[in-house]
């Protein structure tokens, strides 16, 4: 297969082909560790129901984690990506940088 049909065939699957969460995706890759739910909605500025739908569909497809957490500021909801959802998104950004 070459990498325009992967690269095809993994944004036709549900939980990525939505712009909103590969860009949740991409942005947790680059985080080292957990984020706070109120810090990722500020920053993609999107309604806290959307984003909240958007990761959980995230999570049931193993590519996210989150759970409340302990922070700076109290008890918090944290997310981060998964082994599953790093190499995912390493493959992306390999299959795009291919088509160069």
């Amino acid at each position: 297969m070459d990498e325009v049909d992967e690269l095809i065939r993994m944004l036709k699957d549900e939980a990525l082909s939505s712009g909103v969460r590969l860009g949740i995706l991409i942005a947790l890759y680059y985080i080292d560790g957990y984020v706070t739910f109120a810090d990722l909605q500020r920053d993609l500025d999107i309604p806290k129901s959307s984003l909240h739908q958007h990761l959980s569909m995230l999570q049931e497809n193993g590519l996210v984690e989150f759970k409340r957490g302990i922070t700076p500021l109290g008890v918090r909801t944290v997310v981060k990506i998964t082994n599953k959802g790093k190499g995912i998104v390493s493959r992306y950004l390999e299959l795009v940088r291919a088509l160069r």
